[in-house]
C-alpha cells in the first residue's frame, strides 16, 4: 500500500491536538462526577422479605446501612396487580358464574357480555386509578358495574384481557409514602410504554405531587418525549437511563431536560461484584439498582436470607468504592457538548487524512479543506451530526490500515533483528491509530455519547473496510506487473485459507460485548474475570493474542513471498481495528481506553516477541540438522 509522504502524519497529529481540547475537558468532568447511588426494588424487597419470614421495614433497616440510598418503585401495571392478587381479572362467563355461585340479586341484574373482561379490586382508590386510566386509554369501552358484593369495585372493559395485562396506571403514592418513612429516596419506573398523551399527563402530574429523586421514563412516543423532558428539568428531577437497552425517546427526554440524566445499571440478580465496578467505572453509570437475592448461596449456606442480603449488599458497596465512587446523591454530567468550530476545522482537516497530496493541486487541496469546514458551521445540527460520523467512520476504518502499511513499510528498510523490526512495526502503528481513536471520540465528543444516548453505529462496518481494503491491498501487491491477469492467481488452498480466515476473524467479533451468540467457553469467562481482577483494565484477547503478535510476525519477514500472507497481514489488522474501536465506545473514559489498550500492546508484544524466539530456535536447529 503506497503510504504516501509522512505529512498524513503531521495532519493527524493536528486533528488529534484539536481534538484533545474536547476529550480532556469531557474526561475532567467526568472524573469530577464521583457521585453513584446505590438502589433497592421495593416490590422486590416486599417480596424477598416475605420468602425470608420477616416485616419488609425489618429486611430494609437491615439492609440501609450497607449504602443503599435509594427505592426504586415501579409502575403498577394490570399484569403485576393481577400477579399480586390486588386485583381479578375475569371473563364475562367466569363472573357470570362467580356471581351465581354468590347468589346476588343486584348481579342477576347485570347485562353480562361474553366478550368483554371485567376487572375486580377491593380497593377503592386502587379502583378509582384503573377507571381514570383505562377511560382515557379505551374510550366509550369502559363501564362501572352498579352490582358489589362484599366492597368489591367492578369494571366492564370491550378488550380482549391480554390487551390489558401491559396498561399501566401509574405509581401508587401510598408506594412512595412507605419507602419514604423508610429513609429512602424514591426513583420511579414507568413501565408502559404505550400510553397516550393524556395518560402522560396524569403522571407528571403524579410525578409533580411525588417529587422523586428520578424517574425512569421507559419507552415513549416521540411527540411525548420534549413535554416529558421540559417537565422533569421544571421539576428539577432526574432522568435514568437504562445503559444496556434505552428505551425509546430517551435522548429526546434528555435534550429537553437539559442533560440532568444518569445511566442506571440494573441486571438479574447475580454476584459478579466486578460487574459492578466496571459499569460505575468504565461506563458512567451512576445508578445501581442491586436485585436482592432470593435464597441463600451455598458458599454462605448457615446464614439467614436477611444476612446473606446484607452480604450481597455490602459487597456490592465496596466494588463501587473500589472503582474510586463514593456512595451518595445522584448526579448528572454537565451538558457539554464539542465546540462547534473545533469540530469544523477538524471535519475540514480529515480528507488529507485519505488522499496523495502529490495528485492534487495545492489550491484545490486547500479548497476541499476550508469548503468543508465551512458547511461543517452552516449546516443543522442534524446534517453536521451525520458529517461527522462519517468522518469518526472514515477514520476507523481506513486509518488502521494505512497506520499498519505505513509501519510495515518502515520495519522493512530496518537491519535490526527480527524481534525489533516487529516490535517497532507493532508500535509505531499503534501510535498511529491510538491518535486516530482519540480523532474518533473529539469528533463525537457530545454528552448524548458520553451517556450512549446516540453510539457510533458503524463499527462492524468499520471493521469490514479495515480488513477488505488490508486484503485489497496484500493481494495488489502480488499481483504486480503488466501482464499479471494471465498469472494464475488464487489456488484453490488460498480460497480455503482465506474462507477459515473469514470464519475466525466472524467468530473473534461475534464474541465480543454484552452479548454474544456464540457460546463462550466456561475456562474463558473465568480467564478474563481473572484479567480484571489483576489489572487495572482487561486488554482484548483478539489484540494481544492474534492481531499485535501477527503484526509482528509480518514485519519480521514471515510469510514473505508466501501465498498467506495477506492472510497475515488481515490478522494483523484485527489489533489494528480493535484498538480504534476501543476508543469507539465513547461512553468510556478515554483514560481507561487507553491503559487497556496500553496493556494490550504489551501483553501482545511479549506474545509476538515468544513467537519469533520460538520460531527463530526452530529455524536454525533446522538448519543444524539439515
Amino acid at each position: 500500500m503506497r503510504t504516501g509522504h509522512p505529512y498524513w502524519m503531521v495532519i493527524l497529529l493536528v486533528l488529534a491536538v484539536l481534538a484533545l481540547t474536547i476529550v480532556i475537558p469531557n474526561n475532567v468532568l467526568i472524573s469530577n462526577n464521583d457521585q453513584v447511588g446505590l438502589a433497592l426494588d421495593w416490590q422486590e424487597a416486599q417480596g424477598v422479605a416475605q420468602a425470608a419470614g420477616v416485616p419488609t421495614a425489618e429486611l430494609v433497616q437491615q439492609l440501609q446501612p450497607e449504602g443503599a440510598g435509594y427505592m426504586t418503585v415501579r409502575e403498577d401495571t394490570l399484569g403485576r396487580l393481577k400477579q399480586t392478587g390486588r386485583i381479578q381479572v375475569l371473563t364475562g362467563w367466569e363472573l357470570y358464574q362467580l356471581t351465581q355461585m354468590l347468589s346476588s340479586e343486584d348481579a342477576a341484574e347485570e347485562e353480562f357480555r361474553l366478550q368483554d373482561t371485567y376487572v375486580l379490586t377491593t380497593n377503592q382508590e386502587l379502583f378509582n386509578r384503573l377507571k381514570e386510566r383505562l377511560q382515557r386509554r379505551f374510550p366509550d369501552q369502559v363501564r362501572t358495574l352498579a352490582w358489589a358484593a362484599d366492597n368489591t369495585y367492578a369494571l366492564a372493559v370491550s378488550v380482549h384481557r391480554d390487551q390489558l395485562t401491559p396498561v399501566g396506571i401509574g405509581i401508587s403514592p401510598s408506594e412512595v409514602a412507605a419507602v419514604r418513612a423508610l429513609g429512602f429516596e424514591p426513583v420511579l419506573v414507568w413501565l408502559d410504554g404505550a400510553k397516550t398523551l393524556g395518560e402522560l399527563k396524569l403522571d407528571l402530574n403524579d410525578v409533580a405531587q411525588l417529587q422523586p429523586a428520578a424517574l425512569i421514563p421507559g419507552p415513549l412516543p416521540a411527540a411525548a418525549g420534549p413535554e416529558v423532558g421540559s417537565r422533569l428539568a421544571q421539576l428539577d428531577i432526574v432522568q435514568g437511563v437504562p445503559e444496556f437497552d434505552p428505551p425509546l425517546g430517551a435522548a429526546a427526554v434528555a435534550a429537553a431536560g437539559d442533560y440532568k440524566t444518569v445511566r442506571v445499571y440494573e441486571r438479574p440478580v447475580h454476584t459478579i461484584y466486578q460487574e459492578y465496578l466496571l459499569a460505575v467505572r468504565d461506563r458512567n453509570v451512576r445508578l445501581v439498582v442491586l436485585h436482592l437475592l432470593w435464597q441463600v448461596p451455598a458458599a454462605q449456606k448457615g446464614q439467614s436470607l436477611v444476612d446473606a442480603n446484607r452480604t450481597h449488599l455490602s459487597r456490592t458497596a465496596a466494588a463501587l468504592t473500589a472503582a474510586g465512587m463514593k456512595l451518595g446523591t445522584l448526579q448528572s454530567f454537565p451538558p457539554r457538548q464539542a465546540n462547534r468550530a473545533v469540530v469544523a476545522a477538524m471535519l475540514g482537516l480529515t480528507p488529507a487524512l485519505f488522499v496523495y497530496r502529490q495528485r492534487w493541486p495545492w489550491m484545490l487541496w486547500v479548497l476541499v479543506g476550508a469548503g468543508t469546514g465551512l458547511v461543517a458551521l452552516l449546516v443543522p445540527p442534524l446534517i453536521l451530526m451525520w458529517l461527522r460520523k462519517g468522518a469518526a467512520l472514515a477514520i476507523a476504518g481506513f486509518l488502521p490500515a494505512r497506520a499498519m502499511f505505513q509501519a510495515l513499510s518502515t520495519a522493512q528498510r530496518q537491519t535490526a533483528a527480527p524481534v525489533m523490526r516487529g516490535l517497532t512495526a507493532l508500535m509505531g502503528s499503534a501510535a498511529l491509530t491510538l491518535l486516530g481513536g482519540v480523532v474518533v471520540q473529539g469528533l463525537l465528543g457530545d454528552i448524548d455519547f458520553l451517556l450512549k444516548l446516540h453510539v457510533f453505529s458503524g463499527i462492524k462496518v468499520a471493521y469490514l473496510i479495515t480488513f477488505a481494503l488490508v486484503l485489497a491491498v496484500a493481494y495488489g501487491e502480488q499481483w504486480r506487473g503488466r501482464r499479471w491477469w494471465q498469472e494464475k492467481q488464487i489456488a484453490p488452498v488460498e480460497l480455503l485459507v482465506t474462507g477459515l480466515l473469514g470464519v475466525a476473524v466472524w467468530v473473534l467479533f461475534n464474541r465480543s460485548g454484552n452479548a454474544s451468540i456464540i457460546p463462550i467457553p466456561a475456562w474463558e469467562l473465568k480467564a478474563r474475570s481473572f484479567l480484571e481482577a489483576a489489572l487495572f483494565a482487561r486488554p482484548r484477547t483478539k489484540e494481544f493474542l492474534v492481531g499485535h503478535p501477527a503484526l509482528m510476525l509480518a514485519a519480521a519477514g514471515w510469510a514473505e513471498d508466501k501465498f498467506y500472507r495477506p492472510q497475515l497481514l488481515v490478522l494483523a489488522a484485527v489489533g489494528q481495528a480493535s484498538l480504534i474501536n476501543t476508543f469507539v465506545h465513547l461512553h468510556t473514559p478515554v483514560a481507561i481506553s487507553l491503559v487497556r489498550s496500553l496493556l494490550g500492546l504489551g501483553g501482545g508484544a511479549l506474545v509476538g516477541a515468544l513467537l519469533l524466539g520460538v520460531g527463530n530456535f526452530v529455524a536454525r536447529r533446522g538448519k543444524r540438522n539439515a
